[in-house]
C-alpha cells in the first residue's frame, strides 16, 4: 500500500539529486566521435555528472535496464531510417525515461513519428547551447510528467482464448518470459481469479494471489506505489498481477485494469490472460479501447471457429470508424495431435476471413517441458517477433 512516509523520502532524494546535477543522470547511445565528444563537453561545461556512454549498434539488446539514467540520448546520425531505427528499439526502452534521438532527417514526417513514439527529436548538427537548454527542458518535463513523454506507456497485449483448453494461459506465459529472455522488461497479468493454474505454468512455490477485501486502497487513492505492492517477482525482467477477493469478478475486472493503467510507466509490455473460460463476458469494445494488440487463440475445433468468427466480427464493426485501429493476430494452437481435431489447416483461413494466423504446436512442448519459467520454446518465435515489431 501506499507508504507516505517512503514517498516523500523518495522525493527529496530526487530533488536534492536534480539540485545538485541540473539533469538527473543520462545515457548517451553513440555512433559517431563527434556526437560523443560534443556531449561530454556540455556536461562538463554546464558541471553535470558525466554521462554513461555506449557504443550503439543493432546488436545491443539491454538498454540502461538498470542504469540510473533519468535521460536517454540516442545517436542516429549514421542510420538510414530514423524512423525504423528508433521503433525497433522503443520496447527495449524504459518508458519512465526521457527518450532524445539525434538523427541527420529534417523532414517534418520524421518529427511526427518520434513524437508519436514519445521520442524527442534533435536535428544534427547541433548548437551547443540549444543542446543543453533542450536537455534541461527534457529533464524538467520528467520532473513534472508532462511533454512528449507522456506518449511512452507499455505496449499493452491482450490475449484471449475462443473458448476454454486451447492454451491462452500457456501462450500468455510464454510471451512474457521470451519478452523478459530479450531483456525487455515484461507484466503478465491473470484474469482467472478463482482456480487460476498460473502457478503450475510458472513453476511458483507458495504462491497466493493478493487479495482484495475492505481494507485495500479505493481505486481513486490508489497510486504507482501502491500497485506496485500487488506485483509477484517471477523473475528478472518477469513480474506478475494475479487478484482475488469476495467482490464480484466484474469489479476485480476493474480493479485489475485500473492497477494495470498505473503501472503502464513502469514496465514495456503487459500481457493480459483473459482464458476462455474467464468467469465474466468480455467484451470487444473493452479489447479495442484498452489494447495495443489482441492475440486470439484459437484450436481447429469447430467450436472454437465458431467462437473466433463472432468476436472478430465484432472486432472488425467496431474497429470501422475508428481513425487507429487495434492489431488483432490469430493464432491457432494444435495442444492436442493434428489427427483429432476435425478442421484441416487450409480451411481455418477461409472460414475466419482473417489473414494474419500463427501455428503453434503446444503439445510437444507440454511433453517435453513442465515449466514456462525457463528459456523459451521457438514455437512461438514467429507471433513474438510480430508484436514486439
Amino acid at each position: 500500500m501506499f507508504d507516505l512516509t517512503k514517498a516523500l523520502s523518495n522525493k527529496s532524494k530526487v530533488v536534492q539529486q536534480q539540485n545538485a546535477t541540473g539533469v538527473a543522470g543520462c545515457t548517451l547511445y553513440y555512433q559517431s566521435t563527434e556526437c560523443l565528444e560534443l556531449v561530454r563537453e556540455i556536461f562538463r561545461f554546464e558541471g553535470w555528472n558525466d554521462p554513461d556512454c555506449v557504443k550503439f549498434n543493432h546488436r545491443v539488446t539491454k538498454l540502461t535496464t538498470e542504469q540510473s539514467s533519468h535521460i536517454i540520448v540516442l545517436e542516429l546520425n549514421e542510420s538510414d531510417d530514423v524512423v525504423r531505427d528508433a521503433k525497433e528499439f522503443a520496447s527495449r526502452l524504459p518508458t519512465h525515461k526521457g527518450v532524445v534521438v539525434i538523427g541527420k532527417e529534417d523532414a517534418i514526417s520524421t518529427l511526427r513519428a518520434l513524437k508519436e513514439m514519445g521520442f524527442y527529436y534533435v536535428f544534427w548538427p547541433v548548437n551547443k547551447t540549444e543542446f543543453a537548454d533542450f536537455l534541461t527542458h527534457v529533464n524538467k518535463n520528467l520532473q513534472t510528467f508532462s511533454g512528449v513523454s507522456q506518449k511512452r506507456k507499455a505496449k499493452r497485449v491482450a490475449i484471449v482464448g475462443s473458448k476454454g483448453g486451447v492454451g491462452t494461459s500457456f501462450i500468455a506465459s510464454e510471451l512474457t518470459s521470451m519478452l523478459a529472455a530479450q531483456g525487455t522488461d515484461g507484466l503478465l497479468v491473470d484474469h482467472q481469479y478463482d482456480n487460476s493454474n498460473v502457478d503450475v505454468l510458472l513453476a511458483l512455490k507458495s504462491f497466493k494471489p493478493r487479495v482484495i477485501d475492505e481494507f485495500s486502497a479505493p481505486l481513486h487513492e490508489m497510486d504507482e506505489e501502491g500497485a506496485l505492492s500487488y506485483l509477484h517477482s517471477v523473475r528478472k525482467n518477469f513480474r506478475l498481477l494475479a487478484l482475488d477477493g469476495d467482490m464480484s469478478q466484474d469489479n476485480i475486472l476493474v480493479y485489475s485494469q485500473t492497477l494495470c493503467e498505473l503501472l503502464s510507466r513502469n514496465t514495456n509490455f503487459i500481457v493480459e490472460d483473459f482464458s476462455g473460460s474467464v468467469n465474466f463476458k468480455l467484451e470487444p469494445q473493452m479489447l479495442v479501447d484498452n489494447f495495443d494488440v489482441v492475440v486470439l487463440v484459437v484450436d481447429p475445433s469447430v467450436s472454437s471457429m465458431r467462437s473466433a468468427k463472432r468476436l472478430l466480427e465484432r472486432l472488425r464493426n467496431i474497429q470501422l470508424t475508428l481513425s487507429t485501429k487495434t492489431r488483432v493476430i490469430t493464432v491457432v494452437n494444435y495442444h492436442r495431435p493434428a489427427p483429432s481435431f476435425v478442421i484441416q489447416k487450409g480451411e481455418i483461413s477461409k472460414y475466419l476471413a482473417h489473414q494474419l494466423i500463427w501455428t503453434c504446436h503446444t503439445a510437444n512442448i507440454l511433453s517435453t517441458s513442465s515449466s514456462m519459467a525457463r528459456a523459451p520454446t521457438s514455437t512461438i518465435d514467429t507471433s513474438i517477433a510480430v508484436l514486439v515489431s
